[in-house]
């Protein structure tokens, strides 16, 4: 792959396969998968396309499209030597880190963006249903010679290679940016002869543009969970098999803080470093893992599931479950 210059020759691959579960078992190359994904093996009826442009030496847009039919689980190790900024225009994903929590998931929503440094480390990724995001990827000495030097939190962050920050307060500006640079490779691509697509020079800005504004939208409370002490770490920990022993119903957070011997601004602050989350977001994605599991089991139906994990109202289990997976209950069921 070229690292300099703007060529404008894209790069489209797709991946179709019916081994999901020896997808599962795979570590797959992060430079391996952004070169061809059809090293990843999927259902029938699941389609993903990466469409990738090097810009500048050391500066890669891309945009990752398509449909997963069922949940895929891939295993990744961070081989790219590059800082990812990216952004969700449609579905959500999760990403997890073998050589750290194991319970500590990322979970980036439709609408939200995040900044991904982790070079040489192995994890998880999984997606389901419709996605499409936009990811900037920078070499850290590039960055730092157009941007200057980071906040210190940032720093830290790059600088231990261990930085998985949300970016929440991504607005319309930045969502705006993203539709502009995913519409462009896609039209480009459809047209490469026409006369009116986006200039390598307009690509190169635009990209950094919406570096900034993801560097902008960066969440004040993010991180690194290793600032926090052995105690604390366990008293969360503990926290957490007390909010989740009993699924159809949540402890409030003042019992959840007596429990765990924290306080509750302790107790909120820590769940979004160790399990980037909030307390109650945790609970109800889990909540709603066990639904999935119960359902794909086959030996209940989708009220008896409803009724178990704690909802009096179907549309609103119905509902919970669309948001989470991008797919009603029944659609599940019927499988």
């Amino acid at each position: 792959m070229p690292e300099s210059g703007f060529p404008m020759a894209m790069e489209w691959s797709d991946g179709m396969s019916v081994y999901q579960s020896i997808l599962e078992r795979k570590e797959l190359s992060a430079l391996a998968l952004l070169s061809d994904t059809s090293v990843i093996e999927l259902a029938p009826f699941s389609r993903c396309r990466l469409l990738r442009v090097p810009l500048l030496e050391g500066v890669e847009l891309a945009v990752w499209r398509g449909n997963f039919a069922e949940p895929v689980t891939m295993n990744v190790r961070d081989d790219s030597e590059r800082i990812h900024f990216s952004y969700s225009l449609r579905g959500h994903f999760q990403s997890w880190f073998d050589d750290g929590d194991p319970d500590h998931v990322h979970t980036v929503h439709e609408g939200g963006g995040c900044i991904n440094y982790n070079p040489g480390r192995a994890g998880g990724f999984r997606q389901y249903g419709d996605f499409e995001s936009v990811i900037v990827m920078i070499r850290p000495d590039s960055l730092y010679q157009w941007v200057g030097e980071p906040d210190v939190m940032l720093q830290r962050l790059f600088d231990s290679g261990r930085c998985f920050a949300h970016c929440l307060r991504c607005n319309a500006e930045l969502k705006a940016t993203a539709q502009a640079l995913s519409k462009a490779l896609r039209v480009a691509d459809l047209c490469p002869d026409d006369g009116s697509n986006r200039g390598p020079l307009w690509l190169f800005g635009t990209s950094l543009v919406f570096v900034g504004l993801l560097l902008e939208s960066l969440d004040p409370g993010s991180h690194c969970a290793c600032d926090l002490s052995i105690p604390d770490r366990e008293k969360l920990l503990r926290a957490r098999d007390f909010l989740l022993a009993n699924l159809s119903q949540a402890p409030t957070i003042e019992e959840l803080a007596r429990a765990s011997d924290l306080s509750v601004i302790k107790l909120k602050r820590g769940f979004r470093q160790l399990f980037n989350s909030s307390v109650y977001g945790l609970f109800q994605r889990e909540r709603m893992h066990e639904a999935r599991r119960r359902l794909g089991s086959g030996g209940q139906s989708v009220l008896q599931v409803a009724a178990e994990l704690g909802y009096t109202n179907a549309s609103h289990f119905a509902a919970a479950f669309h948001k989470e997976f991008g797919v009603k209950p029944s659609a599940l069921k019927r499988r």
